[in-house]
């Protein structure tokens, strides 16, 4: 039974790889399940042994890898950093990932095309980043380097300029190349905009 899981495991694997790989070249919405499968060498109904369909499979992807990248990122930073420096380094880690990794870009650019039940499944697998955010931020409005905002309106202010600076790095000719100018831009705009 255990070489038959992880068979299975491997093809789901598999076709997580598969999808990243056609969804960075050939867009979402253009890829198919036949597609993925044929990229793996499996038949067309044997993905939906694993995928209810495409968006299914993302949101899986997403679900499965979101929570390691953004752990990753929350990790890196050190909680005895003073709230403007935690939040600098915050936005310059994801700003990177929006702007440079496959999984980032289509979150991204796709989000909004999402059915509402994938878009909460997405929204739940952000939720160490959304809270590593209103963390940085509520203790900088305690320790008064931060404008006491709403939290809605300040952690819209922050998704936004995070996927705005993400999406002028994915548009840049060069995006590598875009990334740390880019991200400083954004991250000084932030933090002057929400400074006391």
């Amino acid at each position: 039974m255990g070489s038959r899981r992880s068979g299975r495991e491997e093809t789901r694997n598999a076709l997580f790889d598969a999808a990243l790989e056609s969804f960075a070249s050939y867009g979402f919405r253009e890829t198919t399940h036949a597609d993925i499968a044929a990229e793996v060498g499996i038949g067309r109904t044997t993905f939906y042994e694993y995928f209810e369909s495409t968006e299914d499979l993302l949101v899986q992807l997403v679900e499965e890898r979101l929570p390691v990248v953004v752990a990753e990122i929350v990790d890196s930073l050190s909680a005895q950093d003073e709230p403007r420096e935690r939040m600098r380094e915050l936005a310059i880690r994801t700003v990177e990932f929006v702007g440079t990794d496959h999984l980032g870009l289509m979150l991204h650019t796709e989000s909004m095309t999402l059915s509402d039940d994938a878009k909460m499944r997405v929204a739940v697998a952000h939720a160490g980043l959304v809270g590593a955010f209103t963390a940085a931020f509520s203790d900088g409005v305690e320790a008064g380097v931060f404008r006491d905002l709403p939290l809605r309106v300040a952690g819209q202010l922050m998704f936004q300029t995070v996927m705005g600076a993400g999406r002028a790095i994915m548009d840049a000719e060069d995006p590598e190349s875009q990334v740390h100018e880019t991200a400083g831009i954004a991250v000084e705009f932030l933090i002057r905009g929400l400074s006391a």
